[in-house]
C-alpha cells in the first residue's frame, strides 16, 4: 500500500514521542477534556527508541503507530492495513503538523523525498485500505483486524449479506470501529 511506512528524518534533539498529540493541536491543547480529541498509548520498544499509538478518541480503529529513535532522530510512522477514513485523516494530518512545525525536517517514503502528504495521497491511502478488506472478503477465509483497543477475528462466511461488497467493507469498518470504543 502507498505510504503506510513513513520516516520523518532530521527533526530537532529537543523532540519528545509523548508530546506528539500536541502537534495535532495547533492552539494547544483544550482545557476542556471534552474538547480532547486526540491521545496516544505507549508501548514497548527497542532501547533508544520511544513508541506509541497516536489515535483519535471513538473515531479510530486502529491508530497510527510511531517510533521515535533518539539516536537518529528520526520518527517512524506505520499506517495499518485495517486504518478506517479517520485513522488516515489523522495520519496525514499529524505528518503534515511535524512537517509544518519542523521545516527542515525531511519526509521519506523508503528512499524517496516527499515534501508533504496530499488530498490525493490520503483518497488513495483510504482507497488502498478498502481494496484490501474487499480483496479479503472475497476469498472467504477468516482474518484477524487489529485494533488501538480491540483485535477482531472474523470469519467471512458469517458475516450477513450486504448489498454489495463495498458496502459490506464500509458496515465492517464502522463495526470495527464501534468495538473499539464500547464499553466492556
Amino acid at each position: 500500500m502507498k505510504y503506510d511506512e513513513l520516516a520523518i528524518v532530521g527533526l530537532p534533539k529537543s523532540f519528545k514521542i509523548y508530546k506528539a498529540v500536541d502537534y495535532l493541536y495547533p492552539n494547544g491543547e483544550p482545557d476542556n477534556p471534552e474538547e480532547v480529541l486526540y491521545d496516544e498509548y505507549f508501548e514497548e520498544c527497542d532501547e533508544g527508541e520511544d513508541a506509541s499509538i497516536v489515535f483519535k478518541y471513538n473515531e479510530s480503529a486502529t491508530g497510527v503507530s510511531v517510533v521515535y529513535n533518539s539516536t537518529v532522530n528520526a520518527l517512524n510512522l506505520w499506517l495499518s492495513p485495517w486504518a478506517v477514513e479517520a485513522d488516515v485523516l489523522l495520519y496525514v494530518a499529524f505528518i503534515n503538523a511535524i512537517l509544518k512545525k519542523h521545516p527542515r525536517a525531511k519526509l521519506y517514503d523508503k528512499y524517496d523525498i516527499i515534501k508533504n502528504l496530499t488530498d490525493i495521497d490520503l483518497n488513495r491511502m483510504q482507497a488502498d485500505r478498502r481494496k484490501y478488506l474487499k480483496r479479503l472478503l472475497q476469498t472467504k477465509d477468516g482474518f484477524t483486524m487489529e485494533g488501538v483497543n480491540n483485535d477482531f477475528v472474523l470469519q467471512v462466511a458469517h458475516l450477513r449479506k450486504a448489498a454489495s461488497i463495498d458496502m459490506q467493507v464500509i458496515e465492517l469498518q464502522q463495526v470495527f470501529t464501534k468495538m473499539q470504543w464500547e464499553e466492556e
